[in-house]
């Protein structure tokens, strides 16, 4: 068995009680039955048994696997969250008493083929985007054998979707996630150019897929080695169109994403996109049967993009960072190109939703901070692959161009 993981994944350890952004809040997880029962059964103090009993509640169509769901109090954070920020359940029982979501939470593991198993954090987990942002020589990614000691991959428990050996996907895997990686970490490139050139790759390594061409995937992969060639990629996707127009795909988007998002059961979320339109001041505008006519405070939106601009010309790394550890959780069944729309959406809310949670002076945990609530508003609503918006978008635009807006 081999491992293939990013060498910060050793470093991670959970902040606890120093954490700004608690996981204990806004986050409503699934538990399974033999979860349930074991929470509603185990000896535990007084305390700890009252938290626990309105803690949770039944799914409607319960599951072995999804059988319940943690329900939050009225301020979004956990029934069993202490007045010291840390877990009660933790602290009385120990990490074994948590449920597979919160003992494994920020780690990331999947199995690929037979033999390999990949290790990764979310950057919804402060923490993780903290540890990021250390790395300013970039991500780099190690493979060692296993050691046999990791719980989770001996109880054959991984948080995403597995490649079976036999899986169609299996076969060009590694070649897309290597040469995504290769061109999100090309720094002879800004990073919204890189994004341009890994358009281009994904883009037509999905046309070889759905040709059954897939060997030429790796000849496209070598032909990005040349530099010439990537520029000459970039100056062709370069859009002529006005800044007017790229900003009003860029927030028809943003809109797009906050309406799907009004149906979402965590607060945060909602709240944070009603800060958001509230902040560029957005309004729609009926037309009919058409998309409504969207209208924003253009001087907001240039601040907003400025600020972005201003992180990624001092520390364009964290930027890369954050993108290349997206790229390595993807799951490759939902389309390469599929994928790289939705990276492009995940860059978008980046470029408008970071600088609106950050003060005018800000500390590097600010910032933090910041990229990590517009992580959570993607990730944890997987809004970024929303088949109400990705689907409806990728139905009448799915070019290559019309994603460039979303990038410069």
């Amino acid at each position: 068995m081999n491992i293939v993981k990013f060498a910060y994944y050793d470093e991670f350890r959970c902040s606890g009680p120093d954490c700004t952004d608690s996981c204990c809040k806004y986050w409503r997880i699934d538990i399974s039955k033999s979860e349930y029962l074991d929470y509603k059964k185990m000896k535990c103090s007084d305390a700890l048994k009252k938290a626990v009993d309105g803690a949770f509640k039944r799914k409607k169509d319960p599951t072995d696997f999804v059988y319940a769901e943690m329900r939050l109090k009225e301020d979004g954070s956990c029934f069993m969250l202490g007045g010291d920020s840390l877990c009660m359940l933790q602290k009385e029982l120990g990490e074994n008493a948590l449920s597979l979501t919160c003992r494994v939470f920020p780690r990331l593991h999947m199995k690929v083929g037979k033999d390999t198993v990949t290790q990764s954090c979310s950057a919804t987990c402060c923490r993780v985007t903290e540890i990021l942002m250390e790395h300013p020589e970039g991500l780099r990614i190690t493979e060692e054998e296993y050691d046999g000691k990791d719980y989770y991959i001996n109880k054959d428990l991984f948080t995403l979707p597995r490649l079976a050996p036999d899986s169609k996907e299996t076969a060009y895997y590694w070649i897309v996630l290597n040469t995504q990686i290769d061109v999100l970490q090309n720094r002879r490139f800004t990073v919204p150019e890189r994004m341009l050139i890994l358009g281009y790759f994904c883009q037509k390594a999905e046309e070889y897929i759905k040709n059954d061409e897939i060997t030429k995937i790796a000849s496209l992969s070598e032909m990005l080695l040349d530099q010439e060639l990537c520029r000459k990629i970039v100056n062709s996707l370069t859009p002529t169109q006005s800044d007017k127009r790229i900003a009003d795909s860029s927030v028809k988007i943003l809109y797009k994403m906050s309406r799907t998002a009004q149906n979402s059961p965590s607060a945060f979320v909602s709240q944070s996109f009603g800060r958001i339109m509230g902040r560029l001041a957005v309004t729609a505008f009926s037309l009919g049967n058409n998309e409504p006519d969207i209208g924003f405070n253009a001087r907001e939106y240039i601040k907003l993009t400025e600020t972005f601009g201003k992180i990624m010309e001092e520390r364009p790394y964290i930027i890369e960072n954050l993108l290349v550890n997206l790229v390595f959780s993807q799951n490759i069944k939902d389309g390469v190109w599929y994928n790289y729309f939705a990276l492009a959406v995940f860059y978008n809310t980046l470029k408008l939703c970071v600088p609106v949670f950050l003060k005018e002076e800000y500390t590097d945990k600010e910032l933090a901070s910041a990229l990590t609530f517009a992580v959570k508003m993607v990730l944890n609503t997987n809004l970024a692959k929303s088949n109400v918006l990705v689907d409806s978008i990728l139905r009448n635009k799915s070019t290559l161009p019309y994603a460039v807006f979303l990038i410069c």
